[in-house]
Parts: C-alpha cells; structure tokens; sequence
C-alpha cells in the first residue's frame, strides 16, 4: 500500500537535517539588536541621571557640571544641617507611626476579606485598590478639604478643639494611602496560605488565639514585613500629598529637598538625594527579601533591628545624664534580648539555605543593624 504524497514528502524532510534560512538568522540578530537597543535606551534614560546625581555628590568643587575631584566634603556638612536634622526626625516620625498603623489595619484588613464573606464585599475589595490608582495630586486636595471642611469644625463644634495641618494632618494621610499597599501584599500572600495548618493546630488542642500567634502569624510575617518596609518607603518618600496636609510649619525630607533646589541645584542637595535614593532602594530591596525569602530574611531582620537598638542603648548608656535617658537606654538595651530569641530560628534556617541565601542573610542582618542605629540616632539628635 502507498502512502499519500504529503504522507511521503514528510517521511523524507524527517531524517533529513533541518537546516535555518540565511534570511531567518539574520531577522533573529537584528531582533535581538533592536530589542537589546531598546532596553539599553530605556534604562539609560532611566538609570543615567540618577548615575550622575551620585558622581557629583562627591564632586569637590560647587559646580555641578564639572567634576572637580573625589571629596565626601558634601556628606559631611549635611550631618551638621540641623534643618536637615530636624526634617529627617520628621520624616523618621511620620513614616515609623504611618507604618504601625498602616500595616495593623491593612493585615487585619486582609485577614477578614480572606477569611469572610459579606454583603457588598467585592465593592469595598475594588475601593480598597483606589488610593493605589487615584493621582496623588486628587488625593492630597480631597484629604486637604476634609480636614479643612469636615474634621477641623466637627473637632471645634464637638469637643472645643482648635485643630491646624501639621505633622498629625500628615500622619493621617500616609496611613490613608499606605493600607492599600499593605493590603494588597498580605492578601497575596494569603493566597497560598495552607488553612490545614490552622486545622491541624486546633485538632491538638490549640484555641483560636494561640493558633493566631503560633501558627497564623508566623506564616503571614514575611508579607507583612514586606508590606510594612513597602508602606514605611512610600511615607519617606512622599512629597505631593504630604505638601497639601503639612501646614506651613513642619517639613519632611523630601518637602526640605525641593526648598533647596528651588534655590539651586547644588553638591549637598546630590548627596541628600543619594542617601534618599539609597534609603529607598534599600527598604525597596529588603521588602522583596521579606516577601520572596520566607523565615530566612525576616528573622534577619529581626536580629538585625535587635542588635541595632541594642547597641545605640549600649553606647549612650554611659552618657545619660537624666533619669529619662538612662530608662530609655535600659530599654533599648532589650534589643538584644529580641534579638537572641530570634537566633535559634534563624540557625535553622540558615543550615537549609545554599551558601547565597546565606551570604545576603547576614548582608541584611548587618544594613538592618546600621540602619536602626543611625534612625534612632536622627530621632534623637
């Protein structure tokens, strides 16, 4: 019996060499040139003046267009700007208690839309998402005209108080458009939560409260911690709404930033841009450590922050000249009391990581420890 035409052709191109047209390679290489040119003009323009903004924070001279020299003489004078000063503690303020809120009421939050169904859930699931996709600019006026319009008189009428926009007004605002933020991370990592945990927590005696912090909160403390540093990065760096809600006494970093360059732009001003940036992509970088590590990264942290409060209590402790700063550092000095607690937890984790989960452990470890230091340094400067 024959095979068909088709049948046949087939049968011979198949143990016959497969060979690619000159025409085909040479689209697949201009492909690739096109699409590697774009890339790179993309993150050129992205990355390129950022890149310059950090050469010239070391310039030695004033100019900003020539390049005198290496110099740290910019980095220097801001650490003796008391206006800096008092702007980061602002700052510092303003982000630590948005953050504590924000992440309280944005897991608590994420927790009851997972866990229960309710009339109009989905409608207020969608206006959970609008702080995240209304333009800043909308949201600072509307939260300016409720203060002013809305919560000042109801404050006066009701219990006598006179209220003005300050860093309270501020607060506020940040913890309005961070618990969307913290929301939506804890809500993924909801997603592939494993209720048979809770089931098996509860089937050994364990009651609904201890099942929360033995097993529920632990699991859940990555994307919280993640969601947490994302929210505290957000309230740093917020210049536009906090504008609107800040009054015309108090300033943040970023409201002390734009103050300068209106004046010009100068080598200070690149080096307090710099160490911003560098905050930033730092929480940034950390965020994303605590939600795609796991108990590795979060517990790192945890010694880290631990070890930072506990050595800023430990090196003011011999210079506390009031009843008040020798209680605080005391206090402070628990840091290492949580830290320890954390280590056991962390040897564990740290046997099962390969050797680069290790590395960036202990990397983590050590950048949370400076950075609380140094915060607990400006808060208290």
């Amino acid at each position: 019996m024959s095979l068909p035409a088709e049948t046949a052709a087939g049968a011979a191109l198949a143990g016959a060499p497969v060979r690619a047209r000159p025409r085909t390679r040479g689209r697949f290489r201009l492909s690739r040139w096109l699409l590697g040119g774009n890339a790179a003009l993309v993150f050129g323009l992205l990355y390129l003046p950022v890149i310059i903004l950090i050469i010239f924070s070391f310039n030695s001279t004033r100019s900003v267009a020539v390049f005198g020299g290496f110099s740290t003489e910019w980095y220097t004078r801001l650490a003796a700007n008391r206006a800096l000063l008092d702007s980061a503690r602002n700052s510092l303020i303003v982000g630590i208690v948005a953050t504590l809120a924000s992440t309280v009421i944005g897991t608590l939050t994420a927790l009851a839309m997972d866990r229960y169904r309710f009339r109009l859930r989905t409608a207020f699931d969608a206006n959970l998402y609008l702080p995240i996709v209304i333009p800043e600019i909308v949201m600072g006026i509307s939260l300016l005209l409720f203060f002013n319009q809305a919560l000042f008189p109801f404050m006066l009428s009701v219990f006598g108080i006179r209220a003005a926009t300050g860093l309270p007004t501020v607060m506020i605002a940040h913890i309005a458009f961070d618990i969307p933020f913290v929301y939506v991370i804890v809500r993924a990592r909801l997603a592939d939560f494993d209720r048979t945990l809770e089931e098996a927590a509860q089937d050994l005696g364990a009651d609904e409260l201890r099942t929360f912090s033995r097993v529920t909160l632990p699991l859940l403390m990555p994307g919280i911690i993640g969601g947490a540093l994302m929210a505290f990065t957000l309230s740093l760096d917020d210049y536009l709404i906090t504008a609107f809600t800040k009054g015309v006494r108090d300033q943040t970093m970023p409201i002390y930033i734009f103050g300068l360059v209106r004046r010009g732009v100068t080598p200070e001003i690149n080096a307090l841009s710099t160490l911003l940036l560098g905050g930033s992509i730092g929480l940034v970088g950390l965020s994303q450590l605590a939600q795609g590590g796991g108990a590795l990264y979060t517990r790192a942290m945890a010694i880290g922050a631990g070890i930072g409060l506990g050595l800023y209590g430990l090196a003011g402790l011999p210079d506390a000249t009031s009843t008040a700063g020798l209680v605080a550092h005391v206090l402070l000095l628990f840091g290492f009391v949580a830290a320890w607690r954390s280590v056991q937890g962390y040897r564990e984790e740290f046997a099962l990581a390969n050797s680069a989960g290790r590395w960036l452990s202990v990397f983590t470890m050590g950048a949370l420890a400076a950075a609380m230091f140094v915060s607990i340094l400006i808060l208290t400067s």
